[in-house]
């Protein structure tokens, strides 16, 4: 009887996890003076969202990923290009600093150019 008490717990985490790993849209932010938007998605239960960057007509740019609780991701718009820089709560403090920063121009983007 054991044996099939285990099963049945593996077989609810086992959908747990997978319902928990099925992205399901949040909302859209506007950055960047309206320009360019970031489609925020929640990835799982446990508060990890993912980023897309888009201007939703020539591309749209994979961001990342990042645990509400400790992180997030930053954007400012320098003449033509974007920065992106992922904040992370690195001490007791709480304060986030910038652990990670990217730049793309916009032209590259659009154009699909120079960016993974």
């Amino acid at each position: 009887m054991k044996k099939g008490k285990n099963y049945w717990l593996i077989l609810i985490f086992t959908c747990l996890a997978v319902i928990g790993c099925v992205k399901k849209y949040k909302r859209t932010v506007n950055v960047c003076s309206n320009k360019l938007y970031v489609e925020i998605f929640n990835v799982n239960t446990a508060g990890v969202d993912a980023h897309y960057l888009t201007d939703s007509l020539s591309f749209r740019l994979y961001v990342g990923r990042f645990d509400n609780e400790h992180e997030n991701f930053h954007y400012m718009c320098e003449r033509d290009s974007v920065v992106i820089e992922k904040l992370a709560t690195v001490d007791t403090s709480g304060i986030r600093q910038v652990i990670e920063s990217r730049a793309y121009k916009l032209e590259d983007l659009k154009n699909k150019r120079n960016f993974k």
